[in-house]
């Protein structure tokens, strides 16, 4: 098959495979990866390879300006130490740990391609991190600390996976060097993220043409990635300080229609590419294996699975230790404003650290190396990678919704889910009143009879809305879980049968050729309009 063909394929893939496991607990992305494990062994699928291009300079930034620019600096800013602990900490601490057993099974790697592979499986992948967390029911602050560990530690795993392949292709290392620039780096990043930011809202603003403005907003990312990833950074930071600026301050500015289209483009895009890549990390299985058959598998093996246990152990001992114990015993003042956390939420934090396609693309960078029994190091660090990526998200992924329930913490999820609805009633009650104040007030003073009666029917509407919130706010108790999609459903009922009848009037106007296509188009936008906004 050509690749456009292959492309299609997998395309339909993830169609018929989201269809099917739409309704299920597991992650999407998780039953992908399976599926494109048995989907490598059939012959049209066997030349099938993750470009490491196309992930690290395409999808990779859309994947970080899509995740920053629908989260809340608010909430990252809150949880700022755990995040830079993990997201910075952790991955030099797994370096640092894989390079050290690489170096003690395979002294023939030596040190530089130790450190190598320690950087490239060091970072926890944000696209598997946020797609499982998003489908399973996880307290809010730990999905906040999860998608904030994700977003930001590609740019230190980045950073040293770069030093070590340049050492690796030197032979020369500085440490004084290696850590200026890690510095430089980050500081720099920072800096252009902001900068760009503040342009591209002002920019952006002022854009009112919606389609102008989605293709404005699909150049954003690249243009805060691909230009510091020219100059040697990684892009990654400038790329989720800009998305963090767009969504969190220039969104409110921007017009309502593009606002529309957005929440629905990006999730779709974000979706499409997160199981596009892990379905090819799944079907990248025989290639990779095949290419190590020369060394005994259970050689192979027995390697593979140290190196897994290394990485799950040591994001154990890093979450419980730097993370969550030692910095409240060194510091009473922490302690005091934020305890000790239940046990629970280190160990979920800890099982989370699955590995992705980001690690795996970043193997692919790297160039052919010596031989070692035969086989080139570049393979043996593609399994190794390969193969950690795989226990983790198959083993953790999977296990990880049956963890929270025997923990309880599912319960947590539900009670935050439950005040986070009644939050939202009431803030939405907030705005009905201060609406309906404005418009009683316009009322009084309006002299236009056509103004004046536009007026008394948005009262009477604003009017019950503002009786409904009050009383769906009451119904709402904390000893009956909350059920939101049954409410919808309800409440929804009527306007979805009102709507179907109409649209089959529309049909039958345009079978008979008594509207236009045009006007087809719009009376059905009218309906989706209205449908939409009684659902939300």
């Amino acid at each position: 098959m050509d690749a456009f063909t292959t492309y299609l394929v997998l395309f339909s893939v993830i169609v018929i495979v989201g269809q099917l496991f739409q309704r299920s607990n597991i992650p999407i992305g998780l039953i992908l990866v399976i599926v494109g494990m048995l989907l490598s062994y059939a012959p049209f699928f066997s030349a099938i390879h993750l470009e490491s291009k196309l992930v690290l300079n395409i999808f990779l930034p859309l994947l970080i300006y899509e995740i920053s620019a629908f989260s809340s600096w608010h909430d990252m800013k809150k949880n700022l130490r755990p995040i830079a602990l993990l997201s910075i900490g952790h991955v030099v601490f797994i370096t640092l740990l894989v390079a050290y057993f690489v170096h003690l099974l395979i002294p023939q790697m030596g040190w530089p391609i130790a450190f190598l592979l320690g950087a490239i499986i060091s970072p926890p992948d944000d696209v598997a991190i946020v797609s499982i967390a998003e489908k399973i029911r996880i307290p809010k602050r730990i999905f906040i600390i999860l998608e904030g560990e994700g977003m930001f530690n590609d740019a230190a795993a980045l950073t040293i996976f770069k030093l070590a392949l340049a050492a690796v292709i030197t032979h020369q290392f500085y440490f004084s060097f290696a850590l200026f620039h890690f510095v430089i780096i980050m500081v720099g990043e920072v800096i252009y993220g902001l900068l760009l930011g503040h342009v591209l809202g002002f920019l952006r603003i002022r854009i009112t043409n919606t389609t102008l403005h989605q293709i404005v907003s699909f150049m954003t990312p690249f243009l805060a990635y691909i230009p510091i990833a020219a100059l040697g950074g990684t892009g990654v930071i400038s790329t989720a300080i800009v998305g963090f600026l767009m969504g969190n301050k220039y969104t409110l500015h921007f017009t309502s229609a593009y606002r529309l289209s957005s929440f629905s483009i990006w999730p779709s895009l974000a979706f499409t590419i997160q199981s596009l890549l892990f379905l090819l990390v799944g079907l990248n299985m025989q290639s990779t294996i095949n290419r190590i058959s020369s060394i005994p598998f259970s050689t192979l093996l027995l390697y593979a699975l140290t190196l897994t246990a290394v990485v799950i152990i040591g994001r154990f001992i890093w979450v419980y230790g730097a993370v969550s114990i030692l910095p409240r015993l060194l510091f009473p003042s922490l302690r005091k404003k934020d305890p000790y956390p239940p046990w629970q939420y280190p160990f979920i934090i800890s099982w989370a650290g699955t590995r992705g396609a980001i690690s795996l693309a970043a193997a692919l960078a790297v160039p052919a190396l010596f031989k070692i029994d035969g086989v080139d190091a570049r393979d043996l660090i593609i399994f190794f990678v390969f193969f950690i990526i795989v226990v983790t998200l198959v083993v953790q992924g999977l296990s990880l919704p049956y963890v929270l329930k025997k923990m309880g913490i599912d319960k947590v999820s539900q009670s935050e889910r439950h005040r986070e609805h009644i939050t939202e009633l009431q803030a939405r009650l907030r705005m009905v009143k201060v609406a309906l104040n404005w418009l009683q007030a316009l009322e009084k003073k309006s002299a236009n009879k056509k103004i004046y009666n536009e007026v008394i029917r948005y009262v009477g509407e604003y009017s019950r809305l503002k009786n409904e919130f009050e009383l769906r706010i009451q119904d709402h108790h904390e000893s009956v879980p909350h059920d939101e999609a049954s409410e919808l459903y309800q409440k929804t009922k009527l306007i979805s049968e009102l709507s179907e009848i109409e649209k089959l009037e529309i049909s039958k106007l345009w079978r008979e050729g008594k509207i236009s296509i045009k006007t087809r188009n719009k009376l059905l936008g009218v309906l989706d309009h209205r449908l939409e906004r009684h659902l939300i």
